[in-house]
């Protein structure tokens, strides 16, 4: 314990480890006020509208991870080996670029999903759907920010990218509860939009992209995306992309989408725990790309924060559940419990995926995402169809485990005889 405190002072005038606090506390604000819009929402649109909105949120994850096409990893690591900051900006446009192009490709893909997905139409959520295709570019803007800030170590700028819609969200639905007490679904969902627009537009005015030699720029990701972009982005998706399946089998597998709105409660509260190493992960990164290895101490403290918020929230789990979303979600607390241990396994892969992402090792995480992605998709159905969401959260500890055994695996090898 002496140990982790003196390196939390040691590193207190350390410009990295400040910005991995100050984006720690950006996350912890943003997770509080998550309860908050989602305990606003589910008190907003009931329990059943909750779960319609709960599966949307599912569709466009998915779609994040599809059509991403390895370009987004691709500018994280180009802007990660560069000190030149007009070509970072440029990158940058040449990601926006791709976000609408990308936009083109997925928005005619949802609307097939739509008019054939069995899942919506027992939700009566066609028409919603639709009316959210237009916007829905801004879940792709949200990939390019998480990749590219990072990578260009604009830790500051991404904390404020993630707070602002979650602040401004808030805001709104203080104003729709205390006033309006009742709203339609696509509204909110309209709402929401607005809230990540504004914020991306404060992103796009900060990083101020470049069309200097921008067909130079499009041509080095092209070629970076060939060496190694796509093939973390084929595993990702076979590893994310079953993730983000979870909500959409549940619904499947249901009756309704109560539970799907049960399984993403469960889930905004236990993903911090993935978050946390993340977040000191993603502040070394530009370190990282240079480095032989990961300092014990950041290990340590990265192992010490994740093990005691996840005791925190397995045993606090029934009061949370009940304070912020009300009796009515006690149901999501065993599916919390065991997602909380599962998330804390993917965090420690996260974490050394990182340092693997900024050498390079595309092949390396290829493989890895392609072995979970498939353990979790196997795990999913299976448990999902026998047990519904408790059996998803219970497919995420099986397949958290494998994940952080194997990039850790990838990891001793990458530093072998050093």
């Amino acid at each position: 314990m002496m140990k982790l405190i003196n390196f939390l002072r040691e590193g207190y005038k350390n410009e990295n480890i400040t910005q991995a606090f100050w984006l720690l506390v950006s996350t912890v604000v943003g997770l509080v006020l998550g309860f908050v819009t989602n305990s606003l929402l589910t008190r907003i649109l009931g329990k059943d509208v909750y779960g319609d909105y709960a599966l949307l949120f599912n569709i466009y994850s998915f779609c994040q991870i599809i059509f991403n096409f390895g370009i987004f990893y691709t500018i994280s690591r180009l802007v990660a080996i560069t000190n030149d900051t007009s070509r970072a900006r440029g990158y940058y446009l040449v990601g926006s670029f791709f976000v609408v192009i990308l936009f083109i490709i997925m928005a005619i893909s949802v609307i097939g999903y739509a008019f054939f997905s069995e899942n919506i139409d027992k939700g009566s959520l066609f028409k919603v759907l639709l009316i959210s295709i237009p916007f829905s570019w801004v879940y792709l803007l949200t990939t390019l920010n998480e990749n590219f800030l990072p990578g260009d170590n604009k830790i500051n700028l991404l904390s404020w990218s993630r707070l602002l819609p979650k602040i401004f969200l808030t805001i709104i639905l203080a104003i729709i509860f205390f006033y309006f007490k009742k709203i339609d679904l696509i509204s909110i969902i309209l709402l929401n939009y607005l809230t990540f627009i504004i914020a991306y537009v404060y992103v796009f005015i900060k990083v101020k992209p470049t069309f200097k030699q921008f067909r130079r720029r499009l041509s080095e990701v092209l070629v970076g995306n060939k060496q190694f972009g796509f093939d973390i982005y084929f595993g990702a998706l076979i590893a994310s992309g079953s993730s983000s399946l979870s909500g959409i089998l549940i619904s499947h597998f249901g009756v309704n989408n109560v539970e799907v709105g049960y399984y993403t409660l469960a889930t905004l509260l236990a993903s911090p725990l993935s978050m946390i190493p993340n977040i000191i992960a993603t502040t070394q990164f530009k370190n990282f790309a240079q480095s032989l290895f990961i300092p014990p101490k950041m290990i340590l403290l990265t192992f010490g924060l994740s093990t005691f918020l996840m005791l925190f929230i397995i045993f606090a789990a029934r009061p949370i559940v009940s304070v912020f979303f009300g009796k009515e979600y006690l149901d999501s607390i065993v599916m919390l419990q065991y997602l909380s241990i599962g998330f804390v396994f993917y965090g420690i892969g996260d974490f050394f995926n990182r340092f693997l992402l900024a050498k390079g090792k595309g092949k390396e995480l290829r493989n890895a995402s392609f072995l979970v992605g498939f353990t979790l998709l196997i795990a999913n159905i299976l448990f999902i169809y026998l047990y519904g969401g408790e059996g998803a959260a219970f497919a995420r500890i099986l397949s958290g485990l494998m994940y952080a055994l194997v990039i850790l695996y990838y990891y001793k090898k990458e530093i072998k005889g050093l």
